[in-house]
């Protein structure tokens, strides 16, 4: 038998706790089989299955003892053979025990085999464990030659190897060059890249692949320093010495051929383009080491580690007490290839004669630029005096401590973190005062925190901070000078968002209810122009009609009656107010009921809007006197510079040219086009409809039809293909002049059609979007030039302007069986302007 250790139960005390636990178990077999022999019709199906669960383990534990005592009798077995037998034994036993009914007083057994040690014995153990771990530690050191820490940094190391080694695309010709960029002695020249023979002899060498060198230096893993003769010295950038790094710890993650690490690089980015070009060109470039330049961290050996503190101990001696008279401190040797820096005195790598990038780690360097430098000359230290001076004062000022704390806000001002990237965290602000208590998100995205800071601070000092303070005396008689009521005020209110429009029958504030769609209202006229007159208004013409914004007076007005009623100094108006006119505007508003319009509005006498439709199918406006609309352009100025052209140096067309009606001819769907015009999902229909691209016209082009279907199926990209397929007649080629019929006039409501409603046509902006293959927006692009107007009046032949057609009587609905005849009503007036169209003509409802 081998020694017990501390703790361990000695082989006597296993055989007989064996023992004892063999008996136990044999007397529980002992009671359930006579409980079995005592057992009724009733019960003897139950105690005879406990009789034979009892009995299997009373014959396990005897097993166990048995064995026991076989082993003991054996000096080659260990003592944890006895342990395991006695374990087994107490373990059957407590079972038996427990199947036949009765107390498991095997379970006590288990205390003998687990003896209490000593405090001698625990000091003697912990004492063989710290041996151990000595010896092992000094074996991987022995080994390895680092410390716990750095083998747990290298095996971390290996792991973030595993990953990113295969993303780089990498065969083991790069790594080669990495390798003698490394050295100090990769240069180019003359087109050629070799490694020099030696340092410093720019000329001969071995010759290194240009084409993976051009590679690296692309994709951001080598810098280029001039060097003498017109030489350029190829160094590692950080980048570049940590995925050298993670090569050499995973030489299996680097392809077998060019070819390969082409493929494989190809794969991972075929997904993020669409053209083909942009995929091979993608699969070229080396990707950058992103992930693994943050989580890299180089072991450092043993020695290293040594000589950087003796290296550090003969730096740092000013911070230990400063010089001692008498005493000479040696200077630090300068090592091969290093050299000190001027401003922070620490020795670091040279490549080709300029110190490579560094950390500068003293007090006294927070200005060091890091690298660039060329490196200064080991000089003697400062005179002993010097230093004995500047010492205390030195010593008696305390170290600053860095406090770092967030930027402030004023109250109701939010931070809004953004979607960061690696390098770089994004803010935008939030006010919670602008709305009512809703966060408002407002323009802009900083990467400074302090910046964007200050624009909430801008913000709130121009938006809010007046509102809190106290009215002045200026401003409250001012506020009294505008008795506005809560009708006017709220006049204000639309005005702000251009809500509030004049059409031929009066003032509307449009989608006015927050919480419901569409809902317009009509504003008293007197009140309208009561407050234009005041100067609280001003009209903006639109193509769409025109449109009352707040005057700068306005935006003064409401901001100091809200300041007012917020501090309780003035309250609403029950009446609206007299306001007194401006003398510009005393004239009065020009009604459009009335026919009047503003100066710039004014129709020409030879060019009266048509009350009636003309038979003809256009309307042509001779211009008594034409405005010029070209923007003058020279010889030499190239036709793009004239399409992308800022918008404001084009003059804009007149109103009254936009505003005449123009007839174009309306186009009949035949029976297979209404069939698909009917098949399309119900929201497309919709669209189709207010767009009026459900039957389009097209105008002559050069291109034929076959032409341009082959040009939508293979130049347009693919997510214009997908909106076009969900319109019978596309979508992407219809410009505004192409359009066909409103959707009210579809239906036969001919007195509400839609460019009658508006007073106008739908206007073309003359604007449209260059975008990439991506489908981002590159540039604005400009169609015409010269500024002409390209506008949808719908092509129904019903008037646009003078009286509306009368409506379209209801329709009868059936009578009921046994009930008389209703007479008949009157036929309805047709309007005298509207032309019934022939019978196979008529173009058939949508819905």
């Amino acid at each position: 038998m081998t020694e017990t250790d501390f703790g361990e139960p000695t082989p006597e005390t296993c055989l007989r706790v064996a023992r004892q636990a063999a008996a136990l178990a044999a007397a529980a077999d002992d009671m359930a089989l006579s409980a079995a022999c005592r057992s009724t019709s009733r019960t003897e199906a139950h105690r005879e299955e406990i009789m034979h669960a009892v009995h299997r383990q009373a014959v396990e534990a005897d097993g166990h003892a048995a064995r026991a005592e076989q082993w003991a009798a054996d000096p080659s077995m260990p003592d944890s053979a006895l342990r395991h037998c006695a374990n087994g034994a107490v373990d059957y036993a407590v079972r038996a025990q427990e199947a036949a009914g009765i107390e498991a007083t095997a379970a006590a057994l288990r205390t003998e085999l687990e003896r209490k040690l000593t405090p001698a014995e625990h000091a003697e153990r912990e004492s063989g464990r710290r041996r151990a771990e000595a010896e092992q530690e000094a074996e991987e050191r022995a080994a390895t030659g680092m410390d716990a820490d750095n083998r747990h940094l290298a095996r971390m190391n290996a792991y973030l190897a595993e990953s990113a080694v295969p993303r780089l695309g990498w065969t083991a010709g790069h790594v080669r060059v990495l390798e003698a960029a490394e050295t100090g002695r990769l240069y180019q020249r003359d087109g050629q890249v070799r490694q020099a023979a030696e340092h410093g002899t720019w000329s001969g060498g071995r010759r290194v692949s240009r084409e993976r060198t051009q590679d690296l230096h692309t994709a951001g893993f080598l810098v280029a320093v001039d060097a003498a003769d017109g030489a350029q010295v190829l160094a590692a950038t950080s980048m570049g010495q940590v995925a050298l790094e993670l090569a050499r710890l995973h030489p299996a993650g680097l392809y077998e051929s060019d070819k390969a690490a082409y493929e494989a690089r190809y794969n991972r980015v075929a997904k993020l383009y669409k053209r083909m070009d942009d995929k091979k060109a993608a699969a070229r470039r080396l990707p950058a080491l992103e992930h693994g330049v943050g989580r890299y961290r180089r072991p450092v050996t043993l020695v290293e580690q040594e000589a950087r503190a003796a290296r550090k101990a003969t730096e740092q001696w000013e911070d230990e007490g400063g010089y001692c008279p008498g005493v000479e401190t040696p200077a630090p040797a300068a090592e091969e290839g290093t050299g000190r820096c001027p401003c922070c005195g620490l020795h670091e790598v040279t490549v080709a004669g300029v110190l490579a990038p560094h950390k500068a780690t003293h007090a006294a360097a927070d200005h060091c630029p890091g690298s660039g430098l060329r490196p200064g000359a080991d000089t003697p230290r400062p005179a002993a005096e010097a230093r004995v001076e500047a010492a205390p004062a030195a010593a008696a000022e305390p170290a600053a401590t860095p406090v770092t704390a967030a930027p402030s806000l004023p109250p109701g001002m939010y931070f809004l973190s953004l979607p960061s990237t690696l390098y770089r965290e994004w803010w935008a602000i939030q006010c919670g005062r602008c709305h009512g208590g809703d966060r408002i998100t407002l323009s802009g995205e900083w990467a400074d925190k302090y910046e964007a800071a200050q624009v909430a601070r801008e913000h709130f000092e121009e938006a809010h901070q007046p509102l809190d303070a106290q009215l002045t005396a200026e401003e409250i008689a001012e506020v009294e000078r505008w008795p506005l009521s809560d009708a006017q005020r709220t006049v204000l209110h639309w005005a702000e968002h251009a809500e509030l429009a004049e059409y031929d029958d009066g003032f509307w504030a449009l989608d006015c209810v927050p919480d419901r769609w569409d809902v317009n209202k009509r504003v008293a006229r007197g009140r309208v122009t009561g407050m234009w007159a005041a100067g609280l208004l001003n009209v903006h013409l639109t193509s769409y009609g025109r449109r009352l914004v707040k005057s700068p007076t306005g935006r003064r007005v409401a901001r100091l009656v809200w300041r007012a009623e917020r501090q309780g100094v003035a309250q609403a108006a029950a009446k609206d107010a007299r306001l007194a006119p401006l003398p510009k505007r005393s004239n009065g508003y020009p009604l459009l009921s009335e026919g009047r319009c503003f100066k710039g509005e004014e129709r020409r006498a030879d060019d009266p809007a048509p009350t009636e439709p003309a038979p003809a199918p256009a309307v042509t406006v001779p211009a008594a006197a034409p405005v010029s609309t070209k923007v003058p352009v020279r010889a030499d100025q190239p036709l793009l510079r004239r399409l992308f052209a800022p918008r404001s140096g084009r003059q804009q067309r007149p109103a009254d040219v936009v505003r005449a009606v123009v007839r174009r001819s309306q186009r009949i769907l035949t029976p297979e086009e209404r069939e698909r015009v009917r098949d399309m999902p119900l929201l497309n229909l919709q669209g189709a409809l207010i767009m009026g691209i459900t039957d389009p016209v097209p105008n002559p082009s050069p291109m034929p039809e076959e032409a341009g279907a082959w040009v939508r199926e293979h130049a347009w990209p693919a997510y214009w293909q997908e909106m076009e397929d969900r319109y019978p007649f596309g979508f992407h080629r219809w410009s505004m002049c192409e359009r066909g019929t409103c959707w009210n006039c579809l239906s036969g409501r001919h007195d509400i059609c839609v460019h009658r409603q508006k007073g106008g046509p739908d206007v073309d902006d003359n604007r449209d979007w260059v975008t990439n293959h991506q489908g981002r927006t590159v540039a604005e692009f400009i169609p015409r030039p010269d500024g002409e107007p390209c506008v949808w009046w719908c092509r129904c032949e019903c008037p646009k302007g003078g009286p509306a057609p009368a409506r379209p009587a209801a329709k009868r609905k059936p009578a009921r069986a046994g009930s008389p005849a209703a007479p008949e009503p009157a036929p309805a007036r047709a309007g005298a302007t509207a032309r019934a169209p022939e019978a196979d003509a008529v173009q058939a409802a949508l819905w």
